[in-house]
């Protein structure tokens, strides 16, 4: 299966419904598939809200790039809290798709069986290909096409959520694909002339770099498979003078007292700044209270979170930091752990710091509409999968954000970029409440236990982050 791409965001796929008609609704089966079986892949559809998608109809298509159309398929529903189990083939390349009413969506298997498909609403593609004066695009897991013009333009009306391969196909024969993933930022996204490169055998690319040098770009993220050429950003010399003598001067960073945000929370029932909301913003009743790293601390129920107040550390500079013991994956897209906003589908948010299931990683989000500043992976996350976010063990983490870039650490040590990710919070019009662990989404609360919370409205150092750390390491 080509490499699994870094994040499922959501876009329907009109197109899609007609050509799904041709499948029978077993159960099992589709499209005359007798004994498959070999694998099971367990997984959940959602919608763009991370609500589940009750009974949604799944369908793994047995597709990849280098065919000129599906081979087969197998068919589930899933159920009311849109779950599923697919058996299936594991020797052939499989694409899922899912669709409940109007809205569906496209995505991939992982590597361990875990399966999730966000189903959204649809948006138009719009590129071309260079040189190219006939022939046509498809794609994968679709039946969906769209005809290559003699100037080589071609448009799909809407294409499906998530994770898209599209390839194009000359005298019946698949050329090239292009692997990318869909933002949720407006409702077409045009990609700009797709190059076959000699170098690049099988593989499209575009000539614009900054497709290739951030996490989202003009609504997609590109995946970039090793081995692949990709046009470069001119990344000017690194002052070392400027960053190292001031950004990193602890005395100026690490002694300030007179802070206009300096909260503490020690998370075992004593901290009158802080309380446990249920998602409907009534008062939580019941609260675990469980052995932290530190005495006591909190291990919210899903659908739970902690409200500090309309505090707005993204004014300026900050450093927010919690100590975790992160219980992994749980049946949601993202896990929040610290969030500045009100209602993100209202479009009253204005930061979050995140992990999400699909790619296993940890972002922040701000300004999505600020193309290759608002919307930032920080690190891997899962140890399990080669990431820094240890499973069922204390971590200490911490977030700083210093003139314009981001600063991630786990257990003390920097996970993010040397040089800071560049990165930048939504503006909004009113203040907006700051949440731990959760947010207004009952899905979105944080997997395990958290202690030992500081927000400060300043950027702190390196050594700073490493002492908080070793206060409590075992």
């Amino acid at each position: 299966m080509d490499t699994l791409f870094k994040y499922a965001s959501g876009v329907a796929l009109a197109l899609f419904v007609a050509g799904l008609t041709s499948c029978s609704k077993s159960d099992e089966t589709a499209g005359g598939v007798t004994d498959i079986g070999n694998s099971v892949a367990s997984g959940i559809v959602v919608t763009e809200a991370n609500q589940p998608a009750a009974h949604a109809r799944v369908v793994a298509y047995y597709d990849n790039w280098d065919k000129t159309a599906i081979e087969d398929s197998v068919e589930v529903v899933a159920d009311d809290k849109g779950k599923f189990e697919l058996k299936f083939d594991s020797t052939r390349s499989v694409v899922l798709y899912a669709e409940t009413d109007s809205e569906s969506g496209l995505s991939h298997i992982q590597n361990k069986g875990d399966a999730l498909v966000m189903v959204g609403h649809p948006r138009r593609l719009e590129s071309s290909v260079a040189n190219a004066k006939s022939g046509y695009m498809r794609i994968v897991g679709s039946n969906a096409v769209a005809s290559v013009g003699a100037d080589g333009s071609f448009a799909f009306d809407a294409m499906p959520v998530g994770e898209i391969s599209l390839v194009y196909v000359e005298s019946e024969h698949s050329q090239a694909r292009f692997n990318f993933i869909t933002a949720i930022v407006g409702d077409t996204v045009k990609i700009p002339s797709l190059e076959m490169l000699e170098q690049n055998d099988g593989w499209l690319t575009v000539s614009d770099y900054h497709y290739y040098s951030s996490d989202t770009y003009a609504g997609i993220m590109v995946s970039v498979p090793e081995g692949i050429k990709v046009p470069q950003a001119e990344i000017p010399p690194r002052d070392t003078i400027g960053r190292d003598t001031v950004g990193k001067d602890t005395s100026a960073k690490d002694t300030i007292e007179d802070l206009a945000i300096s909260l503490e929370l020690h998370m075992d029932g004593s901290d009158s700044e802080a309380q446990v909301y249920n998602n409907d913003g009534s008062v939580a009743v019941d609260v675990n209270y469980v052995d932290g790293v530190s005495g006591k601390a909190i291990l919210l129920e899903v659908g739970q979170y902690i409200g500090v107040g309309e505090i707005d550390p993204c004014a300026g500079n900050f450093t927010m930091t919690a100590w975790t013991k992160w219980n992994g994956f749980r049946d949601s897209i993202y896990q929040i752990l610290f969030a500045e906003r009100l209602d993100w589908y209202a479009g009253l948010s204005r930061f979050q710091l995140q992990y999400e299931m699909i790619p296993h990683a940890i972002y922040a989000v701000g300004d999505v509409t600020d193309i290759g500043r608002g919307y930032k992976r920080l690190s891997d996350g899962n140890m399990e999968y080669g990431g820094n976010l240890p499973v069922n063990e204390w971590a200490h983490l911490a977030l700083v954000y210093e003139d314009g870039k981001l600063y991630f650490y786990i257990n003390g040590e920097l996970v993010s970029d040397k040089d800071g990710v560049p990165f930048k919070p939504k503006n909004t019009a009113e203040p907006m409440p700051f949440r731990i662990g959760g947010s207004e989404v009952p899905n979105d609360t944080w997997n395990g236990v958290i202690d030992e919370v500081k927000i400060e409205s300043v950027a702190r150092s390196a050594e700073w982050v490493k002492a908080e750390y070793e206060k409590f390491a075992k």
